[in-house]
């Protein structure tokens, strides 16, 4: 290897390091992750019609962390455990029955990342009576897509989380994952405007005792529908039936504080029992659906960011890496000019990883990133 490709492989390890450590580590004191900026929002829109038709009332959406442009959502109560893939599209990914789990009354999913692993979880919450004496919260460890899946394929159970809330039985369908104090947050659902938000930990093994939810604070909005927490775990989407409310709080803060904070009102398309919504890849695009069939897919971007990088080549293209060290040698291998310093390989590489450090920070968190961003380095060389 040439001494170019070693001092660039030095480089990119010291820029980004993906740290081994267990996947359900307790939370970590002064963890942060880039932070991203809020957005001013431009009017939603409906950007697709779900192809699917056996997603009768999606109850639920989340966007993929493993694959881009990909999301997930899952049918109200009454329907099997299984979850449904789509694209920005609307395209049918896939059905994907989930082994080991139960379907009381799911309410919502949200995706989030933890060491570099990407996870689902599935929030079966619903409890319209106040009567159930359990709640269940579904993990499912994510792994990337190969191809344009479209057949039933289950999906292994990661952890079942079963909890009570400290303060007697809720109905719940508003549940999120905070990745930097590993929180899982719920916001009940009731008929007045006084809801109630509460925290209990990431389970930490695969078989976790029955949790206790806490109450933090109790939230003065509309009847609550769904939420979301960004990437940067610093704020929280509560969606209504209505507008959303956007709570945030500081670094190094709980969310005692904040939800003590007054939120901001985006305001939502209309649409017909929407009770899904989530934040798009970027932590900032807003997706979501509706209980109608087919069911639509809106989105409310951003008018005050710049556009996002494309979405990287799909990973069935690329080779699978244990490493960020693996995929960096790969990438010097297949094009040797990277490595060395001004050429246009390697500037329009450095442009790229700085362009991705700013709008999505969560690209990094695939150790195969060094060799996707040469690749896409060698395509705009290419059209150029």
């Amino acid at each position: 290897m040439a001494n170019g490709a070693h001092r660039l492989l030095s480089l990119i390890a010291a820029l980004v390091y993906v740290p081994s450590c267990p996947l359900w580590a307790d939370p970590l004191p002064g963890t942060t992750l880039p932070q991203i900026k809020p957005a001013a929002y431009k009017p939603g829109r409906e950007i697709a019609k779900l192809a699917n038709q056996a997603i009768t009332e999606s109850s639920g959406i989340a966007c993929s962390r493993a694959t881009p442009r990909v999301f997930w959502t899952h049918n109200d109560s009454g329907a099997a455990p299984r979850l449904f893939a789509f694209n920005l599209n609307g395209e049918d990914l896939g059905t994907y029955p989930l082994q080991g789990a139960n379907a009381q009354d799911w309410e919502d999913i949200c995706s989030y990342s933890v060491a570099g692993e990407h996870f689902l979880l599935v929030a079966d919450t619903g409890d319209n009576a106040a009567r159930r004496k359990i709640y269940s919260l579904y993990v499912i460890h994510e792994r990337a897509m190969v191809g344009r899946q479209g057949k039933s394929q289950p999906l292994a159970l990661f952890a079942r989380q079963d909890f009570t809330y400290e303060d007697g039985p809720r109905n719940c369908e508003s549940a999120a994952v905070d990745p930097v104090r590993r929180e899982i947050v719920l916001v009940s659902k009731t008929s007045n405007p006084a809801c109630k938000a509460y925290v209990l930990p990431l389970p930490s093994k695969k078989n976790p005792d029955k949790a206790v939810a806490r109450p933090v604070a109790t939230l003065t909005i509309p009847t609550t529908s769904a939420m979301d927490i960004s990437p940067d775990g610093l704020r929280a989407l509560v969606l209504t039936y209505g507008d959303a409310y956007e709570y945030t709080r500081q670094p190094g803060e709980d969310w005692i504080r904040g939800f003590a904070r007054q939120p901001r009102i985006i305001k939502m398309p209309a649409r017909a029992q929407g009770e899904a919504a989530c934040y798009g890849a970027d932590g900032v695009t807003i997706y979501l659906t509706s209980e109608k069939i087919p069911a639509p897919l809106l989105e409310v971007a951003p008018s005050n960011i710049e556009p996002q990088p494309p979405a990287p080549a799909p990973p069935s293209s690329l080779p699978q890496f244990k490493t960020v060290a693996d995929a960096q040698k790969a990438a010097v291998g297949r094009y040797p000019d990277l490595g060395i310093t001004h050429s246009k390989m390697n500037t329009e590489f450095a442009a790229l990883y700085k362009r991705y450090q700013q709008q999505r920070p969560e690209y990094f968190r695939d150790v195969s990133w060094p060799i996707r961003l040469a690749e896409e380095a060698a395509r705009n060389l290419k059209h150029h």
